[in-house]
């Protein structure tokens, strides 16, 4: 049975061991990195660790988290004439949105 929780831990000790580093860079420093990050599909941290030689991974499933306040919603269900409740259609909206959004402004380039 010790065997099994040391296996199963053994992922969350290393987690404990890794040290965190923040670094304040310059705006300009932040942009170029985020740029490259978005170029190579890969987090904006793990730009840095390829720039010093150190191993990174590509993003598997890229995505973009959004939260919204119940009054985001609110004004969301009234923008697309929808029902509150209705968070699917809601979501479904605002990608519908966004990818109008691009498309236009990619015509305009």
């Amino acid at each position: 049975m010790a065997n099994k929780l040391d296996g199963k831990w053994s992922i969350e000790k290393k987690a404990i061991k890794k040290v965190q580093i923040h670094f304040s860079l310059k705006e300009r420093l932040t942009k170029l990195i985020r740029h490259d990050a978005a170029e190579d599909n890969i987090n904006p941290s793990d730009i840095i660790r390829k720039i010093v030689g150190l191993n990174y991974q590509r993003i598997q499933r890229p995505r973009i988290g959004l939260s919204f306040h119940r009054e985001d919603l609110e004004y969301l269900s009234e923008r697309y004439n929808l029902d509150l409740t209705d968070e699917k259609e809601i979501r479904k909206r605002v990608m519908d949105e966004i990818n109008l959004y691009y498309d236009d402004k990619e015509k305009q380039e």
